[in-house]
């Protein structure tokens, strides 16, 4: 009799003990992202339908803490005080600090190697969902891979023949385009030419004057842009690291830049903008020809062509004096950020599964597209549909997908498997029209017979060249700072040409150039080799296929 209470009593137990387990409090856990651009689009986790239903199936609360800025001394304070996050985003293998960063972390015993996570967490099915070539990319000497990227594609994931929009690309309003007769904006006086006509010939738009070319913030980035433009080699015929100041091949590209400020079309205000103030100036209708990242305006793109349907940009294909094609890095190449799991994380097994699900194509799915039935709905071809009543509530309510939380974040987004679920747009729809002239996809998708995956470095945290090579970069880079300004700003063409004789001449002498090209040299033929290349620049690679 007292056994059988004993069971009885047990059992009861075990019966009230059922709701607590149901009701069980999920792991809060930090996920630290060391890059100040990052937007968790969410009011807060749970707060929304995505992450309420991530918590309830793996059973996590996750707090997103951004970087206050660039210099990375809040990740160094966690890591010195012994609180290193779970969950731990650095910018991707080309930024040689994050690099080594995760290899001293690895080191120390402070992260987990996805490859243990995976074998030890990830059911079997799910494991390919984890590219095997990204894995291996990212391995270190040891073989494992302590970091996992967005935006990385795999070999199996791009169809024979298809290649990724660019990254980066040349854009003009397509309306004043034709208000100027469509002139051919193909070479270098051509584009000119034209972007001068717009602001002569136009003038104005909606009473501000017209901008013949808009750059980003500062000007940034207007060199690299138009130096892929131009096709400006990647390396040597050889196929080694080389300086484009020594032999001369980038000065195109900056005297390209230089004549268009010479003649008006950059403005003086361009060097010193903020992003906000670039934002503003693609907003209110002004630019005729924006040298950036379309990506980056997209907001600024709807605004535009919602107050004028007509006000929309479309891709220009420069090309350099001598007609060759632009070599257009494209959107990921080997990854853009890299996720980091603490080896004190407090839930690896609730975070490897949740992982696993966002690689996989159900939750790649289902954080880029909402809830099937509800939000979208698969077409007979396998492409998948937004449905038009979901497509009509987010514009008449543009805070919609975040209060759902789709697309909240996309730190494990791999864009080359969900581009072939990407049903053709509708262009007699007034919605899908607005998409096809304002998002970024298909203003570049015309580029993507030029674009490539870029060149690759991997750097080697052992080497003890690298204190010395930052040190003589930073040297380089403080002279080219001043030197390129009054470059691109030169008030004449003999201004400019005395400019650049000088920088070929002085900058040699400004830092050890022999040392830091044989450190990025071997970066450049160690990521060669990583992938079984002999050549990063399409052309030459081209070449040395073709002779084989």
């Amino acid at each position: 009799m007292k056994r059988l209470l004993c069971i009885l009593l047990s059992a009861l137990m075990m019966l009230s003990a059922i709701p607590a387990m149901a009701t069980e409090e999920p792991v809060k856990l930090t996920w630290f992202v060391d890059v100040p651009s990052f937007v968790f689009n969410s009011e807060g986790w749970g707060m929304d339908r995505m992450t309420a239903e991530f918590q309830e199936k793996f059973g996590i609360e996750i707090e997103f803490v951004t970087a206050a800025d660039e210099s990375g001394s809040q990740l160094a304070t966690l890591i010195s005080s012994d609180s290193v996050p779970d969950i731990i985003t650095l910018k991707g293998l080309w930024d040689t600090p994050s690099t080594n960063l995760i290899k001293q972390m690895a080191e120390a015993g402070m992260l987990a190697s996805y490859n243990d996570l995976i074998d030890m967490y990830v059911p079997e099915e799910e494991k390919a969902g984890f590219r095997s070539d990204v894995l291996a990319w990212y391995a270190l000497s040891d073989g494992k891979t302590y970091a996992y990227p967005n935006y990385a594609y795999s070999t199996e994931d791009l169809p024979e023949g298809t290649g990724l929009v660019p990254n980066r690309c040349i854009v003009v309003r397509a309306d004043m385009l034709e208000q100027l007769g469509n002139p051919d904006m193909s070479t270098p006086e051509g584009f000119l030419d034209a972007c001068e006509r717009a602001m002569k010939e136009i003038g104005t738009y909606e009473g501000q004057s017209v901008i013949g070319i808009q750059l980003y913030e500062s000007g940034n980035e207007a060199v690299n842009i138009v130096s892929e433009y131009f096709a400006v080699p990647w390396e040597t015929e050889e196929g080694q690291a080389y300086s484009p100041w020594v032999t001369g091949d980038n000065k195109e590209t900056y005297a390209f830049l230089n004549e268009a400020y010479r003649r008006g079309l950059i403005l003086d205000a361009n060097y010193s903008d903020t992003r906000d103030q670039v934002r503003e100036k693609i907003a209110s209708g002004r630019v005729f020809a924006l040298v950036a990242a379309p990506q980056d305006f997209i907001t600024e793109f709807q605004t535009l062509y919602d107050s004028d349907p007509n006000a929309y940009y479309v891709p220009v294909a420069l090309h350099n004096a001598a007609g060759d094609e632009p070599t257009l890095t494209d959107i990921s190449g080997w990854g853009y950020l890299q996720t980091c799991i603490s080896a004190n994380c407090k839930a690896p097994d609730k975070v490897a599964q949740f992982i696993s699900y966002l690689v996989n194509d159900e939750g790649a799915l289902h954080m880029l597209y909402g809830w099937e039935g509800e939000h979208w709905e698969w077409n007979e071809d396998g492409t998948i549909s937004v449905l038009d009543s979901f497509a009509q509530d987010c514009i008449d309510d543009p805070t919609l997908r975040k209060q759902l939380g789709i697309n909240c974040f996309d730190l494990f987004a791999n864009y080359a498997f969900l581009m072939q679920f990407e049903e053709p747009l509708d262009l007699e729809d007034p919605v899908d029209l607005r998409t096809y002239r304002t998002s970024d996809v298909q203003i570049k998708q015309p580029m993507s017979d030029y674009s490539y995956r870029p060149a690759q470095r991997r750097y080697d945290p052992q080497d003890e060249r690298a204190t010395l090579v930052n040190e003589e970069t930073l040297k380089a880079e403080s002279y080219l700072t001043i030197a390129e300004a009054e470059l691109l700003t030169a008030s004449s063409e003999e201004a400019f040409e005395a400019k650049y004789a000088e920088i070929q001449q002085t900058l040699p002498t400004m830092y050890d150039m022999e040392l830091c090209l044989a450190y990025e040299n071997d970066a450049l033929q160690a990521g060669k080799a990583q992938l079984g290349l002999d050549f990063f620049f399409p052309p030459y690679a081209e070449a040395a296929e073709s002779a084989q």
